[in-house]
């Protein structure tokens, strides 16, 4: 992320101007108070800010050389950041950076919140642009502390200035989608960003705007995997056996998120999926991690898990079928048809080979390649290890095709595929490389 858009709506003889520290110049004294509030924190947008700061005037980005100190640091996930700022000749300022309900907050109990609407047209044409509007309002710190003048007229923030910040996509955002989609799985956008932002985005890495929950906070997040875990789908046709809508089970929720305010959600998923540059606090809560980052590796783990998970049933269905036709003969079931019986040496032998062929089956796993993921979400290239996976798959819908020969996979009812998440849950923590 990177700022792109400073607009600052203070004129140039207002007092924060000519008190300025000397390194700032006057168009920068909103990004320079933001920067001032973002410093201590996390947040992906924050170190947009601040990375902005430093390629402006350097590194010492609060201007501490000139004897300006920053306390009094605050974080409200969902809302946005605030600080005090003092500086000699300048004053003390009560700096808030975020939304508008953040930056113009009452500051006192019984006053209402102001409907002062400063910005408010600058931010719209931010976000009509897709990129991420914040607010930077100050307050004296003498009008915070009293909150009401001598004459009885309530003292509020006032909005200094609008950062536009542009967060780009990543180019291999819409073809993972496009994968996840053709995985059946059913993907959802949950953000803390404004509506008309988010379904630019959704738009383009496409996602149905049905499924886009924008300005959420942290809790809403959580609220979301709890509603998703509670809707019922359709349990997964098995090798021969079709649907059956009596015999619904709960939603599976995998949550990828990096930040602070993903936490909440990644700790109440199924599967938590952190992204490896992310918070340590989104690493910590998540099952799953990202290390390189690339949101085509949470393709890679379905796909990782779904082909270890198609190994366990062939391992299943193999040493099944082959004790329940090797057992009759050890047992000698024939031998009164056939005269023959198998020595016991034998049974040993023929037991012996049915767990080393098991385990041989699952050590190929060793031989396992993350697929390649093509611009329409076709996986591509995939490992010899695979196809096991694909012979169930196909003798799934060979079976389908036997049972109701008659209808085709287009024209089976919608309800019958919507809403339908992956459930596939495997070990409680490993990392893709």
């Amino acid at each position: 992320a990177i700022v792109d858009k400073v607009i600052q709506l203070i004129k140039k003889d207002d007092l924060l101007v000519r008190n300025r520290p000397s390194v700032i110049q006057g168009q920068q004294v909103a990004l320079w108070m933001a920067a001032c509030a973002e410093k201590q924190s996390e947040h992906p947008l924050a170190k947009a800010i601040v990375n902005a700061a430093r390629g402006a005037w350097g590194s010492d980005v609060t201007c501490s050389k000139e004897g300006v100190q920053v306390d009094d640091f605050l974080v409200v996930p969902g809302s946005g950041v605030e600080c005090l700022v003092r500086k000699p000749n300048f004053g003390e300022y009560r700096v808030r950076v975020g939304n508008r309900s953040w930056t113009s907050a009452s500051i006192s109990g019984s006053e209402k919140e102001m409907n002062d609407c400063t910005g408010d047209k600058e931010i719209s044409e931010i976000r009509r642009s897709g990129r991420v509007g914040v607010y930077v309002s100050i307050i004296p710190e003498a009008e915070y502390v009293s909150k009401v003048s001598r004459e009885g007229i309530h003292f509020h923030r006032q909005v200094i200035g609008v950062l536009g910040i542009a967060d780009p996509i990543e180019k291999e955002a819409k073809s993972t989608i496009s994968a996840l989609h053709k995985m059946g799985v059913d993907v959802w956008m949950c953000t803390g960003d404004n509506e008309t932002t988010a379904l630019a985005v959704a738009h383009e890495v496409g996602i149905n705007e049905n499924n886009v929950c924008a300005g959420v906070k942290p809790e809403g997040k959580a609220d979301l995997v709890t509603r998703l875990q509670k809707q019922t789908v359709l349990p997964e046709r098995t090798k021969f056996m079709k649907r059956n809508k009596s015999k619904s089970q709960p939603g599976r929720v995998a949550m990828v998120g990096d930040g602070i305010n993903d936490s909440i959600a990644l700790a109440r998923a199924d599967i938590g999926i952190a992204i490896g540059a992310g918070t340590q606090i989104a690493v910590e809560a998540a099952d799953i991690v990202l290390v390189r980052s690339s949101l085509q590796d949470v393709v890679v783990a379905l796909h990782l898990s779904r082909v270890v998970f198609g190994r366990i049933k062939m391992n299943f269905i193999w040493a099944l079928g082959y004790n329940v036709l090797a057992l009759p003969f050890a047992a000698g079931v024939f031998y009164p048809f056939t005269n023959f019986r198998l020595p016991p040496e034998f049974a040993g032998l023929m037991m012996a080979f049915s767990s080393v062929s098991v385990v041989t089956s699952s050590l190929l796993l060793r031989m396992y390649t993350k697929p390649s993921i093509l611009g329409d979400g076709t996986l591509h290239n995939r490992s010899g290890c695979c196809w096991t996976q694909d012979c169930l798959n196909e003798c799934e819908d060979i079976a389908h095709r036997i049972q109701k020969p008659e209808q085709k996979y287009s024209d089976l009812p919608l309800d019958e595929y919507d809403n339908e998440l992956d459930d596939d849950r495997y070990s409680k923590k490993f990392e893709i490389v």
